[in-house]
């Protein structure tokens, strides 16, 4: 099976390949058009040369590799089967170490040409959901074990590519890879040796081992060199030397549930964050990512930050930035506006840099932790700009008093996670109340804070006190919207249980069209009046449903002894139908016009039962109305195929009322009218079903809508009727309301997320920890 997948035209060589890369982007701050062509022309060159040779130390041991398997063979047929593999690349060797050439060639220029939108062919492993069924086993089997390799070498070498994919993205002027992959990218790499196997003809087990060696050997061996190598290159060239590490915690492979993993607190409410964070950093360096810093010395060693220094400080956070001495440099738009990590502008200034050992190491870790608190895509850009205001506070408490990194209860500590917690919660310009607490408390710390702690004990008492007094009001609202969705329940459900209950009957018997209007339009109505208002096991609910079957049996077919029966019921018949239909305040005319109809088919029936001309045997009154009923179909048709339906004004009408008289709430007639028979979709079962099954009430989810708007909402609610979840916002009031499948969906699209509720800095802490030890 052969596949080009980039669909380019084949190279003769790789000189005569030439890409036209003063075609895309502009002048770079330091670097020209040229300058940024070049470096990306020597990152082609040094990656086509490292993967070229260490394709080729591979290709050495698959010959080993499958003659070890022949030997270990457990039939002959097996054993043929590796010894004719062997032969196969012996003879195809050459030819695809220098497709594999060819194709990372084309894979590079694919990327680098590639425009906004347009998917590329190296995008094309089939591994969606939707499209399993679009290929065959044994493209699947490829595909799969191609995926494993990229997910391989996103995971290992995380740090070293992400820094390689900012800085190849500089050099193209997409920073943020918007249009594409890295054209140095795993997905290129692992693609280009898949098609370099396309003329395997032993098989797909065959294949499927030569690809794992390429994943032993290459993937595992080589791809981390080389990206080490070619950030080095871009460095020393000057591409984005200052480049920070990423601390932002890193999303996992597949979809995670409230209290089941997620970011783990620091262990221990005492344990000495500094000491801990001392021993990863390595005797006598600095944190990474901070170029320009001196290492971090020993706990209590080198000078600590003097009061001039803080005295800076705390004129840099309340505006004065011309009289903040050494710090004069930092722009106080910056600080005002909470956007960008102004610690690393600080650590820069002579100021700092006069600082050492644990201070010096504490501006290294806020401006750390304010790293990955500006990326918490947990907090709206607007919360996260207020809290983000609190940059020099932070740094100023952490240096005065170092239990805040380790107590997770210590005051500033308890503020600054009480406000993202909250802020997580904010759902736009409508929660007004909220953002002028949150802008008012930051406020206070800008002005009033200079080194007394106390301030923020004071302030997380008092927005915490803001914050239960908003959750009683809630929590009100929030029983207002419950009951509200439930009562909407009840009554679909009790109005599908009436519906159910006529249709029943008017599926069993043969009934005149004008009897069979009167029970689905008229008669329905007075069930579910009766069901809601008086119960199913009350006397008037079996009450009316006799008078239901009554009417039934009166237009059927009669024998002669059955006529008197007739005439003696006719009487308490027709006063039932009347005061049922008092009840529900049918018009008079349309009453009238039924009767006067009911009597003529009434008549008729007794002049068949005279000629005997009808033997049926009459159906028992008290049999069970649904014992052995065929499926119901619908409505019933007549013998013109017109279906007979309910009238939907005597239906709103008598919905319109019971909403009202039984003080049901604010409930929209059209959600019970409306898609109540629409069947359920089922969908299998996978990640995102058991995600959404295994929410818990609590739990806040932002949505996000087909324009890109989102908002966030609190699972309050879940129906022990239908099982449908219940969303409000955080006064209370409803969000939107789902089935366990819909909001499956929702997970399944990436268009609702779960908003973590581990504490902002016990995240922050945990991820610079987790960073510095390699298991981020």
């Amino acid at each position: 099976m052969v596949r080009n997948r980039l669909q380019s035209k084949p190279e003769k060589g790789l000189a005569m390949t030439i890409i036209h890369m003063n075609e895309f982007g502009r002048t770079r701050r330091g670097l020209s058009q040229q300058e940024c062509t070049a470096l990306l022309r020597e990152c082609r060159e040094l990656s086509l040369s490292r993967l070229g040779e260490a394709l080729t130390r591979m290709m050495d041991g698959v010959d080993d590799a499958l003659f070890e398997l022949a030997e270990k063979a457990e039939s002959n047929a097996q054993q043929t089967q590796y010894f004719d593999a062997m032969r196969e690349v012996r003879l195809k060797r050459a030819a695809m170490e220098a497709a594999f050439r060819s194709r990372l060639l084309e894979g590079f220029n694919a990327e680098i040409r590639r425009e906004d939108g347009v998917q590329s062919d190296a995008d094309s492993l089939s591994l969606d959901g939707d499209s399993l069924d679009l290929v065959d086993d044994e493209r699947l089997e490829e595909d799969l074990a191609v995926k494993n390799m990229i997910t391989k070498i996103e995971v290992n070498c995380r740090q070293e590519l992400g820094a390689l994919n900012q800085r190849i993205g500089f050099l193209l002027g997409d920073r943020e890879l918007a249009r594409g992959d890295n054209p140095i990218g795993p997905r290129v790499i692992c693609t280009a040796f898949l098609d370099a196997c396309a003329d395997i003809e032993s098989g797909l087990k065959v294949k499927l081992i030569i690809l794992k060696l390429f994943d032993r050997f290459v993937v595992g061996n080589d791809v981390l060199p080389l990206y080490q190598a070619l950030n080095r290159l871009l460095t020393e060239h000057g591409v984005l030397r200052d480049l920070r590490p990423m601390v932002k915690r890193q999303p996992g492979s597949g979809p995670t549930v409230p209290g089941t993993g997620g970011v783990p607190a620091v262990e221990g409410e005492e344990q000495d964050f500094l000491a801990t964070l001392q021993g990863l950093v390595p005797q006598g360096g600095g944190l990474p990512g901070l170029p320009g810093v001196g290492g971090a010395a020993e706990p209590g060693r080198g000078v600590p930050a003097t009061p001039a220094f803080l005295q800076d400080l705390t004129l840099l956070q309340q505006g004065d930035a011309e009289l903040a001495g050494g710090l004069a440099a930092i722009e106080a738009g910056a600080v005002a506006a909470g956007t960008v990590n102004v610690i690393r502008d600080i650590r820069q200034t002579a100021a700092a840099q006069g600082v050492s050992g644990t201070d010096a190491m504490i501006i290294d870790v806020v401006a750390m932790l304010f790293d990955y608190i500006l990326d918490d895509d947990n907090i709206p850009d607007p919360m996260k700009a207020q809290i983000g205001r609190l940059q020099i506070p932070v740094l100023k408490v952490a240096m005065l008093d170092h239990a805040f990194f380790n107590r997770k209860s210590h005051p500033a500590r308890r503020l600054l996670n009480a406000l993202a917690d909250a802020a997580a919660t904010w759902d736009g310009e409508d929660d007004d109340s909220l953002r002028r607490r949150i802008e008012a408390v930051v406020q206070r710390v800008l002005v009033e804070f200079e080194d007394d702690i106390a301030l923020f004990d004071e302030l997380a008492e008092e927005f915490e006190d803001f914050l239960e007094r908003e959750r009683r009001r809630a929590a009100e609202a929030e029983a207002r919207s419950a009951r509200l969705l439930d009562n909407k329940e009840r009554l679909r459900l009790a109005k599908q249980a009436v519906k159910a209950e006529v249709e029943a009957r008017c599926n069993r018997h043969e009934l005149p069209r004008f009897v069979r209007g009167f029970l689905v339009s008229y008669w329905q109505n007075l069930l579910l009046i009766t069901r809601v208002k008086e119960g199913e096991d009350s006397l008037e609910w079996k009450r009316a449903l006799a008078t239901m079957d009554n009417l039934i049996w009166s237009v059927q077919p009669k024998q002669v002894q059955e006529r008197e029966r007739l005439v003696r019921m006719l009487p308490g018949l027709l006063g039932a139908l009347r005061e049922g239909m008092t009840l529900i305040s049918m018009r008079e005319d349309d009453f009238q016009d039924f009767l006067a109809r009911l009597a003529d088919h009434h008549a008729e029936v007794v002049n068949q039962a005279a000629v005997g001309t009808v033997e049926a045997e009459p159906p028992a009154l008290d049999e069970d109305p649904l014992a052995d009923l065929p499926p119901l179909g619908g409505e019933e048709a007549d013998e013109d195929g017109a279906p007979v339906e309910e009238n939907p004004e005597v239906t709103t009408a008598t919905l319109h009322r019971l909403i009202r008289e039984e003080n049901l709430g604010d409930i929209e007639v059209e959600e019970i009218t409306l898609g109540e028979d629409d069947p359920q979709t089922v969908e299998a079962e996978d990640e995102y079903l058991e995600m959404a099954r295994r929410l818990e009430q609590g739990t806040w989810i932002e949505f996000r809508d087909d324009e890109g708007q989102s908002h966030r909402a609190k699972l309050t609610w879940i129906s022990p009727i239908s099982g449908n979840y219940l969303f409000t916002n955080r006064q209370g009031h409803k969000s939107a309301d789902m089935t366990l499948q819909g909001l499956a969906a929702e997970f399944r699209r990436g268009s609702a997320r779960i908003i973590e509720d581990v504490p902002l800095i016990d995240r922050a802490v945990s991820s610079l920890l987790d960073g510095l030890r390699g298991t981020g």
